[in-house]
């Protein structure tokens, strides 16, 4: 029987989604009619909500148990509590072509903070460390990320050659598997993959395991072929909000996580080779290019 405590409130919802992969087809069901009717399940017995999704009331308990609760009714406590917390959320509502940009704004801004605030739920905290040691370990890091993924790998590879990392991140899926060829034990593949399942991705980073480097997965669900090739993954949560959360929560929760690994390492490392953040923002700076005094202008 599970003994984990039941989820925070507030972050119900990322951790449900987070497992779907994990549950069996008919387990899935029961997690999917919770979030597809939160306000009922409060209300209702275990044999409701077998009804809803269609599978037995044992299928019930074995989902709830598969999903982090002791039973049916740790899990409808927990949205009971979430549906009191829902009452101090903003009232977020999808923007419509009426809206002013100035009203369109704030509700982005206010979706935002509300992912954030939920993308922990499914994180293990445990392996953090085992990650930065991994990253901090490795003489050369391989960054992989495709489609939306890929602004969070490139993002990730700065910041770790920040943190005096030799770090890459190509950004063609041909080019990243020769760079994965070309890994050792003693390298490690940083895989940013939200959904866990992108082919491209999966395939360096088998590649990269076939190579015998350290595979440290970042995505924001808790099973899928990538976390099969792992040896630490990092989920970060899927909350339920509007306005394309999914990809808010990606790459908004994947890039803070980032940048959590990448300051464990320089903290650690302080004494070690590599820019200070002072250094790294005076070399940026002087990448611009400064316009001339007016009396300087070509004529």
């Amino acid at each position: 029987m599970v003994s984990s405590p039941p989820p925070s409130t507030g972050s119900l919802f990322a951790t449900i989604r987070a497992t779907l992969p994990t549950l069996i087809p008919s387990e899935r069901r029961v997690a999917e009619a919770c979030l597809l009717r939160p306000d009922e399940v409060v209300e209702w017995s275990a044999a409701q909500l077998a009804a809803a999704a269609e599978v037995s009331a044992a299928t019930v308990v074995r989902a709830c148990q598969s999903m982090g609760f002791r039973g049916f009714q740790q899990l409808r406590m927990a949205f009971a509590r979430e549906a009191g917390a829902a009452g101090a959320r903003p009232n977020v509502r999808e923007p419509g072509p009426e809206d002013p940009p100035e009203q369109i704004l704030d509700t982005v801004f206010e979706v935002a903070a509300a992912v954030l605030a939920d993308s922990l739920a499914a994180l293990d905290r445990s392996r953090l460390g085992p990650a930065v040691d991994l990253l901090d370990r490795a003489q050369r890091v391989l960054v992989v990320g495709n489609g939306g993924s890929s602004p969070v790998a490139q993002d990730a590879a700065l910041r770790l050659m920040s943190g005096g990392r030799p770090a890459e991140a190509p950004l063609d899926a041909q080019t990243q598997q020769v760079a994965a060829n070309s890994l050792t034990p003693a390298d490690a593949c940083l895989v940013i993959s939200s959904s866990g399942v992108n082919e491209l991705t999966a395939r360096t980073a088998e590649i990269a395991r076939g190579r015998g480097a350290s595979i440290i997965l970042i995505t924001s669900y808790a099973a899928g072929p990538l976390t099969g090739l792992a040896d630490v993954s990092l989920v970060v949560g899927v909350p339920h909000w509007p306005l394309g959360s999914d990809l808010l929560s990606g790459r908004l929760g994947s890039m803070l996580l980032i940048m959590t690994l990448q300051l464990a390492m320089t903290l650690r490392r302080q004494s070690a080779p590599g820019m200070s953040a002072e250094q790294l923002r005076e070399l940026l700076n002087g990448m611009l290019i400064n316009p001339r005094p007016s009396d300087e202008r070509p004529a």
